[in-house]
């Protein structure tokens, strides 16, 4: 059985009868054209050879639609089992067939091996409330549980990617996954978070913003840590967080609190109870479970090509910049019938705060609350309010709804740029503007 590393998440496992794709994203320029793999990836999408597509969920770094354009239609897809159908409407009309597997179910590969998803929460509501809050929407409409799991066997030799999965709320699936599949050969597991924090937010000095990196960065290596200490595998490898903001973001890098590879997998090693089985490939390098040996010697960081590489990325444009830039009346009018469906999801989530919400579009700007309806900036105010600057085009296609653009996925993609005061974070305010749309 062997692992080959493609990119970020995307991996190809080959079980000697049948080879599964996983989470692709080969094509730079995800999350409206910010995302950019380093290194680059070396191939084409059209000439990967698979029988099966594993999406653990529907991000764009795991479900790339630019990549998934180019695969091939007549090769079904695995996913979960959810409750909420967008993962597979999306896929089915992209023009793919898609094989829902209820939570845990073993689907039979050729050859006598399996794959297995679990969503991340176990599929426990009460349990992703408890580490998710929002706890009444969550346990009710299960809003949040996007993200699952997967075990990929041969019937000898075993693979647990974790994806984005966090622990410790995956932490009662793991314990799932090891009762009923045994030991595990390799671990694919996250070191580093993507997301807007903190490069995207306003601080009072730079040593702040470096500090607020560093806690990220110590977080993300505390969870992959945790997640190996618990699982004990017999080989280990980070994965899914080697990309780089490109266009007119490229100088937000450095902020991301995102260490190199590398880096990573020394910090790692340093703090797990049994070190000296982290693994490390390059894109195309494969990772043998019978022999436990790489293809290839790992290619460690080049800062000076990872600067060069930065540069050739900085004029690229976005995703909505030849889009036409709608005009005052047009956002305004929009705003307004947006904020019917932010102040339902508002008080869904118990969201009933007066902090004032300000979205700023260049010249352009108004301020609403769970209540009050937008209307256009008199002056800021003074405390108890979060600010989002943002392309006006960008805006526009926001308020469009999510087949257009999604929040969520603009944050992600580090395009919305937040003041806050004070500086804490208020998930369900966050949870609601997701829904800011008409």
């Amino acid at each position: 059985m062997k692992l080959t590393h493609l990119q970020s998440a995307s991996v190809m496992v080959d079980t000697g009868h049948c080879r599964i794709l996983t989470d692709p994203w080969l094509v730079d320029g995800e999350y409206y054209g910010s995302w950019f793999h380093y290194p680059p990836f070396p191939g084409r999408p059209e000439d990967l050879e698979y029988d099966y597509i594993y999406v653990s969920h529907i991000h764009p770094d795991h479900m790339s639609r630019k990549t998934m354009a180019r695969l091939d239609k007549t090769k079904p897809v695995l996913i979960h089992e959810f409750d909420e159908k967008f993962l597979k409407m999306n896929l089915e009309r992209m023009g793919f067939q898609v094989i829902e597997l209820a939570h845990g179910q073993r689907f039979a590969l050729p050859g006598g091996g399996y794959i297995a998803i679990y969503g991340a929460d176990d599929c426990d509501p009460e349990l992703c409330a408890r580490f998710m809050g929002c706890a009444p929407v969550e346990a009710k409409f299960r809003m949040t549980r996007i993200d699952t799991l997967s075990v990929i066997s041969d019937g000898t030799h075993t693979i647990l990617n974790t994806n984005d999965c966090p622990e410790p709320l995956a932490r009662q699936a793991v314990d799932r996954v090891l009762a009923e599949h045994g030991a595990i050969d390799m671990l694919l597991v996250g070191y580093a978070g993507a997301g807007p924090f903190p490069q995207c937010f306003a601080f009072a000095d730079t040593d702040r913003m470096r500090a607020a990196a560093a806690r990220k960065r110590d977080q993300f290596i505390a969870q992959a840590v945790a997640y190996i200490d618990h699982v004990q595998p017999a080989a280990y490898m980070p994965f899914a967080g080697t990309y780089v903001l490109g266009g007119r973001l490229v100088g937000l890098n450095d902020a991301r609190g995102v260490p190199a590879l590398d880096d990573a997998l020394a910090r790692i090693e340093a703090d797990v109870s049994v070190p000296g089985r982290g693994v490390l490939l390059d894109s195309g390098a494969h990772w043998d479970l019978s022999t436990r040996a790489a293809s290839a010697p790992f290619t460690p960081a080049d800062a000076q090509a990872r600067a060069t590489y930065l540069d050739t990325i900085a004029g690229r444009p976005f995703d909505y910049d030849a889009a036409p830039a709608p005009d005052d009346a047009a956002l305004l009018a929009a705003c307004a019938r947006a904020h019917d469906r932010f102040r339902e999801k508002a008080a869904q989530v118990g969201f009933d705060r007066p902090t004032q919400i300000v979205v700023a579009a260049d010249d352009f700007a108004v301020s609403f609350g769970a209540q009050a309806r937008p209307k256009p900036l008199a002056e800021m105010p003074a405390d108890d309010f979060v600010r989002i600057d943002l392309d006006r085009r960008l805006l526009g296609q926001l308020l469009d709804g999510p087949r257009v653009a999604h929040w969520n996925n603009a944050e992600i993609g580090s395009h919305l740029r937040y003041t806050r005061q004070p500086e804490t974070f208020d998930r369900a305010l966050y949870h609601a503007m997701a829904f800011f749309h008409v």
